[in-house]
C-alpha cells in the first residue's frame, strides 16, 4: 500500500520510470509524484469520503493509478482501475508492484465497459476523460450501467469562452488541436449542459463544483444513479445499445 513506501524506494522508482506522468500524489511521506493532475484536489471536490470501508471502486481513465490506489488506502473492499492504454504506457503494473496492490486493471473503452466488467460499483469516478470522447452521451449512458451509487466526473467546461455560454446550454466542437493544442479533445459542454446530460442519462445531480471562480474551464459533477429508466427513453425513439462490437466489424 502507498503508506507502506519508504522516501528512499520512493525516489528510487521516481529516477528510474521511464513512462508517463500524469497525476501527481503522494508516493510516500513528503515525496511527490511528477504529474500535473492533482489526486488530492480531485478527490476533495468530488467529496470523495476518507473512508471508503466495505464500498466498491471503479476508477476509469486510471492514467497512473493514483485516485485507485488512493481508494484502496482509504479501505475500499474493491477497486477496478480502467484505461485505453495497457498498464505499462502510464506505469500502473510497476506502480502496484511497488505499493503492494491489489487494484484490477482492466484495458478498455467506457463504450465496451459493461461487457468486460459484467458488475455494479458503489462509486464511479470518471475524472479528465468525457471530453475526450467522439460519443460523451453514449460514455455517459455505458456508465449508468455499472453505477449502484454515485458516479463523479470531471471534465473541461466551456464557460469561460463568452459571457452567454455560462447562461445556457452550448457545446464546443473542436475538430482538430484547437484545445490545449491536442487533437484528443472534441465535445467541451458548458457547466449547464453537462448538468443536463446528466439528468437525460438518468442521474440525479447532487454536486456541482466549478473553477475557477467566476470563468470556469474545468467542473466537478457528482450524479446518482436513479431507478427509473433514464429519461431519454421517454422521449426519444432511440434505444440503449445493449452490445458494442470490438473486432471492427
Amino acid at each position: 500500500m502507498l503508506g507502506d513506501i519508504t522516501p528512499e524506494s520512493a525516489r528510487a522508482f521516481l529516477e528510474s520510470s521511464r513512462f508517463v506522468w500524469h497525476q501527481q500524489f503522494e508516493l510516500a511521506p513528503g515525496t511527490m509524484t511528477p504529474g500535473t493532475s492533482s489526486v488530492s484536489f480531485l478527490l476533495d471536490e468530488a467529496g470523495v469520503p476518507a473512508d471508503l470501508s466495505g464500498r466498491s471502486v471503479l476508477d476509469v481513465g486510471t492514467s497512473n493509478g493514483g485516485c485507485a490506489f488512493e481508494a484502496e488506502r482509504r479501505g475500499a473492499s474493491r477497486v477496478v482501475a480502467v484505461d485505453i492504454f495497457p498498464p505499462e504506457w502510464f506505469g500502473f503494473a510497476d506502480l502496484r508492484r511497488l505499493c503492494g496492490s491489489e487494484v484490477e486493471f482492466v484495458q478498455a473503452t467506457v463504450y465496451e465497459l459493461p461487457e468486460r466488467v459484467k458488475e455494479e460499483f458503489d462509486l464511479v469516478l470518471f475524472f479528465g476523460v468525457l471530453y475526450h470522447l467522439r460519443h460523451p452521451l453514449l460514455a455517459l449512458d455505458r456508465l449508468r450501467d455499472l453505477v449502484r451509487q454515485d458516479v463523479m466526473l470531471e471534465t473541461a467546461v466551456c464557460d469561460h469562452e463568452h459571457p452567454v455560454v455560462s447562461q445556457g446550454d452550448y457545446i464546443r466542437f473542436y475538430r482538430g488541436n484547437e484545445l490545449n493544442g491536442d487533437s484528443s479533445n472534441w465535445f467541451v459542454p458548458s457547466m449547464s449542459t453537462l448538468v443536463n446530460w446528466m439528468g437525460s442519462c438518468g442521474y440525479l445531480v447532487t454536486q456541482v463544483n466549478g473553477w475557477p471562480s467566476g470563468a470556469p474551464q474545468r467542473a466537478m459533477v457528482r450524479g446518482r444513479r436513479l431507478p427509473d429508466p433514464p429519461e431519454y427513453r421517454t422521449l426519444s425513439y432511440e434505444r440503449p445499445i445493449s452490445s458494442v462490437r470490438i473486432d471492427g466489424n
